[in-house]
């Protein structure tokens, strides 16, 4: 005997758990983890973002060079901030989930995360990227494609950064 429920109905139509294209995402950050590549000690941010129909994915956004150099992801960061209201903000330790390589699945691990961005409502416009794919640590001539974050606006306003900070009222930018 089944009893229609109109909520697993609606999970049917999401087809795959993984965001795979180009578009305008709505959702929250799952992990947001201070980051510093091995090898080049670059500072970052490594994103989970799950939009409102539970689709997944994962992005790295790297914001200084180890001599103080700002990159362009410090740029999307501070849209982050804007949008999502957030001041300051400094890493503290958290369980999130994030990929265990020795497992080759998502486990719970201490990380040191941006808690004041994770768990809020954030709007993204996401696209896909091609990569030239690594294997312990020389490039192996094959390409892959990855999500990659281009714009960041607030979620229920659907203003974008520049327009919060100059106290717009109607989106334009987006």
């Amino acid at each position: 005997m089944y009893n229609l429920d109109p909520n697993l109905a609606k999970k049917a139509d999401v087809i795959g758990a993984y965001i795979q294209d180009t578009g305008k995402y709505v959702g929250t950050f799952l992990r947001a983890e201070k980051l510093v590549s091995a090898k080049a000690s670059t500072d970052g941010i490594g994103f989970a973002f799950k939009d409102d129909s539970g689709r997944e994915c994962r992005f790295d956004v790297w914001t200084r060079k180890p001599d103080g150099t700002e990159l362009s992801g410090l740029n999307q960061v501070n849209a982050m901030m804007s949008c999502l209201k957030v001041r300051t903000m400094k890493p503290v330790v958290m369980n999130v989930k994030k990929w265990d390589t020795d497992k080759s699945m998502d486990t719970l691990q201490e990380a040191p995360c941006f808690a004041e961005l994770m768990g809020k409502r954030i709007g993204l416009l996401l696209r896909m990227e091609e990569y030239e794919k690594m294997k312990n640590g020389a490039k192996t001539g094959e390409i892959g494609w990855r999500v990659g974050l281009f714009a960041v606006f607030q979620a229920d306003t659907e203003l974008m950064a520049s327009e919060i900070l100059t106290s717009k009222t109607k989106p334009e930018a987006l």
